[in-house]
């Protein structure tokens, strides 16, 4: 006997096969205290909701038809909802559902698990796809083929990393808000049906390898000091084009890693391997806080997405779930394609150009060159470090003493 014995279930009634009985989502042990676990088995069933034993019993006995439910979890809230198949999940897309499907392929393939629309355990943060990787490193795949702000996409990401989550994000817009405001990568705009056959998928951003390069042998000036050479070597980040599915699985292997790199006025968010991370940081390279705020880049139309992020955030956050009227979310959308529009006009924010990290980086101590006295009338200046001082005359090497002057027999 417990608190809810007695009372009439607050839910939606579920039936399930699995016990052949009705569940009551009030209890604890939903009824069926035979079953330990039961309703982990059932929020942790990822089988096509048409065959997970779920259907509801009042449309049963009103139309004699079998509609099938499915159960979540929301701000602690058990809930049993009915199965629509011709409309597609809240906020979703076949294209995002195609790259879930994909990120789970590659994952799983490496040994690594994968989970699809984790909610946290407060119902206010949803991850696309969950990978536990390497370690028991968690990585929470974002692909986001709709308009996103830079705002919302690191607070977002700020959020996951609380929870011990590497936020993965991508996008298929090179003119994305989100590039460079969190770690991201990104493909063409491709079909669906591209993006789930077995077919190579390039990764064409966000994704930068490490050369050092030696100043005096560049062929262009010194990137600090805009002229000349500086001795010392530089950190060049060039992109580097990879092959998504290899992409997915080196981040769950724990063998790409996301970097942030001030560079002038901006902050540069990427994803390079472990390697090239330790490389960068032995050589006297530095990297800026994950959570350091956005800046802008020389070269870019900045002004727009400084408005944007400075800007009252009237959007609803993905997690908070909440009730809205059809006037008021009709607005919303409108605001969100006005946005776009205007973004859609920018620049390409992944320029695809390479990273010169501005400050020289360490480099081998050059050889110091032999000081040279100055020259002066009937002294000799001969010998190393400090001149030979006396009296000399002149030959065509300079001035030089009998012992120091040319073809001198030498002790």
């Amino acid at each position: 006997m417990d608190d809810f014995d007695g009372e009439t279930s607050k839910r939606k009634p579920v039936f399930c096969a699995l016990v052949n009985a009705p569940l009551d989502l009030d209890r604890d042990d939903l009824g069926h205290p035979a079953h330990p676990g039961l309703w982990e088995r059932l929020i942790g069933d990822r089988r096509p909701v048409d065959q997970r034993g779920l259907h509801c019993p009042e449309c049963r006995a009103d139309r004699s038809a079998r509609v099938w439910m499915y159960v979540f979890e929301r701000q602690g809230l058990r809930i049993a909802a009915h199965h629509n198949p011709h409309r597609r999940p809240s906020g979703a897309s076949d294209v995002s559902e195609a790259y879930r499907e994909r990120y789970v392929r590659a994952a799983e393939s490496a040994g690594h698990t994968a989970e699809v629309g984790v909610v946290d355990a407060n119902g206010r943060r949803r991850t696309d796809v969950l990978v536990t990787g390497a370690g028991g490193q968690r990585y929470g795949f974002e692909p986001q083929v709709s308009y996103l702000s830079a705002a919302t996409a690191r607070n977002r990401a700020a959020a996951a990393r609380a929870d011990g989550i590497t936020a993965v994000w991508h996008t298929v817009d090179p003119r994305s808000p989100l590039i460079d405001a969190v770690p991201w990568t990104r493909t063409d705009d491709l079909p669906a049906a591209a993006v789930r056959t077995e077919r190579d998928l390039l990764v064409r951003g966000g994704v930068r390898a490490l050369t050092l390069e030696l100043c005096d042998r560049m062929p262009t000036p010194c990137p600090t000091r805009r002229q000349g050479s500086c001795g010392r070597r530089h950190a060049r980040w060039g992109p580097r084009p990879r092959q998504f599915d290899d992409l997915v699985r080196d981040i769950a292997a724990g063998n790409c890693v996301p970097l942030t790199v001030r560079a002038g006025r901006g902050v540069h968010r990427f994803w390079s391997s472990a390697e090239d991370r330790e490389a960068f940081l032995d050589s006297g390279g530095t990297l800026a806080p994950a959570d350091e705020a956005d800046a802008d880049t020389a070269g870019r139309a900045s002004a727009p997405h400084r408005s944007t992020a400075s800007a009252p955030r009237h959007h609803r956050s993905r997690g908070s779930r909440c009730v809205v009227d059809r006037a008021d979310r009709g607005e919303w959308v409108d605001r969100a394609e006005r946005r776009q529009r205007r973004f859609a006009g920018l620049p390409a924010r992944d320029s695809g150009e390479a990273i010169w990290f501005p400050e020289p980086t360490a480099a081998p101590a050059r050889i110091p060159r032999p000081e040279i006295g100055p020259v002066r009338r009937g002294v000799c200046s001969a010998g190393h470090g400090p001149a030979c001082g006396r009296g000399a005359r002149l030959y065509p090497g300079g001035w030089f003493c009998e012992e120091h002057r040319p073809g001198a027999a030498r002790a």
